[in-house]
C-alpha cells in the first residue's frame, strides 16, 4: 500500500471528480475534466515516485492498482473524445463516462476497506496455540499442517522487499545486541541455534491485503537479553536488517507474546527470500513490523520510528486495526 501525500490525495480527489462528473451538468464537465486528468496522473506520478509499483500477485493492493490504472486509462480517453459531436460516439461518451465513475466507486471502497484494517482481520481468524519446545534440527521438509493448522506452502507466500532478496552468508554472520544492556552480544549464527527452539503457528498479516499461516522455528529474543541483561530504563526494542531496514517494538510486547526470532519456517530452513538467517515473527502486528534477514537489536529506553513508521505507517500495527497514522 503506498501511504504517500503525493499520491493518495491527488488519486482520491480525481477518482471523486469522476464520480461527479457522471452526474454533473454538462456544462461544468470540462473545467472539472480538466481538473480530474491533472490529479489523476499526478496521483499516479505519486504511486511511481513512492517506488512500490506493484500489480501482480493479485492482492486488494494490486486491485486498487488496477483500478485505478483502469479509470485513468478510461477517463482520459474519454476526455479526448469530449468533442466528437456524432449521435453514437455521444452515447457512448457518457457509457464510458459511467464506467469510469463506476470504477472509481470500486477503488475507492477497496481502499477503505483496505485502510480500515478489516480485510487483514477477516483473513486472519484466531489462531489460538501454545508456543511448543522443539528441536533446533530441521527436517527440510516442507510441512502441509500442524497441530491441525494448515499451513501456506511458501510457494504461495507473498513476499515484499526493499531492495530484494538478500543473500547472506551464515558462516560469517554476526548477530548483534547493543544498547541498554549489560553486556554486548556478537553471536554468530550457530551459536544463535543453541538457544533453546520453539515453535508456533502465526498468521503474517500485510497491510496489502493478503497474508499466510506458517510455522516459525526459533529461539525468543529475550533469551537474548537473558544473556546480555538489561538496564532498567530499557523499554524499546529496534531491529535492523542487512538491506537497511529498520522498525521497532516495545519490549514489554516481546516479553509478553514471547517473540520468536525464526530461522525455520514450515520445517524448513529460512529460504533467503524469506529472511535467511532471521526473520522476527511479530505475531498479532503487520508485516512490515516483521523485519527479515536481521543483523543487529538496539535496546533503548524510547520509541524510535523505523523505515515504514516514518514515512506514515503506525507504529502500533496491531493487525486488524487501522495501519496509518
Amino acid at each position: 500500500m503506498v501511504f504517500s501525500t503525493l499520491h493518495w490525495v491527488p488519486s482520491v480527489t480525481a477518482a471523486l471528480l469522476t464520480i461527479i462528473l457522471a452526474i454533473a451538468p454538462k456544462r461544468y464537465h470540462r473545467f472539472l475534466s480538466w481538473i480530474m486528468l491533472f490529479l489523476a496522473l499526478f496521483g499516479f506520478a505519486g504511486y511511481i515516485s513512492a517506488g512500490i509499483f506493484e500489480f501482480y500477485p493479485l492482492s486488494l493492493h494490486t486491485i486498487i492498482s488496477w483500478l485505478g490504472l483502469a479509470t485513468i486509462i478510461i477517463a482520459t480517453s474519454n476526455f479526448f473524445q469530449a468533442k466528437l459531436v456524432s449521435s453514437n460516439r455521444k452515447i457512448m461518451h457518457c457509457r464510458l463516462g459511467y464506467l469510469a465513475a463506476s470504477m472509481a466507486v470500486l477503488a475507492l471502497l477497496t481502499g477503505s476497506i483496505l485502510l480500515s484494517g478489516y480485510a487483514n482481520l477477516a483473513v486472519e481468524g484466531h489462531l489460538i496455540i501454545e508456543q511448543q519446545l522443539s528441536s533446533r534440527i530441521l527436517p527440510e521438509v516442507e510441512s502441509q499442517d500442524y497441530l491441525g493448522f494448515r499451513l501456506t506452502p511458501l510457494s504461495e507466500q507473498g513476499n515484499n522487499a526493499l531492495q530484494g532478496t538478500q543473500f547472506i552468508d551464515g558462516s560469517s554472520f554476526r548477530l548483534k545486541v547493543t544498547g541498554l544492556v549489560d553486556k554486548e552480544l556478537d553471536l554468530s549464527y550457530d551459536e544463535l541455534l543453541e538457544l533453546p527452539s520453539y515453535s508456533e503457528v502465526v498468521y503474517m498479516s500485510c497491510v496489502e491485503g493478503w497474508g499466510f499461516t506458517a510455522k516459525w522455528t526459533g529461539f525468543r529474543v529475550t533469551d537474548l537479553f537473558n544473556i546480555s541483561g538489561l538496564k532498567p530504563e530499557a523499554s524499546y526494542v529496534i531491529f535492523r536488517s542487512a538491506d537497511g531496514y529498520s522498525t521497532g517494538l516495545p519490549l514489554d510486547y516481546i516479553r509478553d507474546k514471547r517473540i520468536l526470532m525464526a530461522y525455520g519456517i514450515n520445517d524448513i530452513t529460512l529460504p533467503p527470500e524469506r529472511g535467511f538467517p532471521f526473520q522476527l515473527v511479530a505475531k498479532d502486528r503487520y508485516g512490515y513490523k516483521w523485519a527479515k534477514w536481521v543483523t543487529s537489536i538496539e535496546v533503548t529506553d524510547k520509541e524510535v520510528r523505523g523505515y515504514w513508521e516514518s514515512r506514515g505507517y503506525s507504529e502500533k500495527a496491531v493487525a486488524g486495526e487501522f495501519p496509518f497514522g
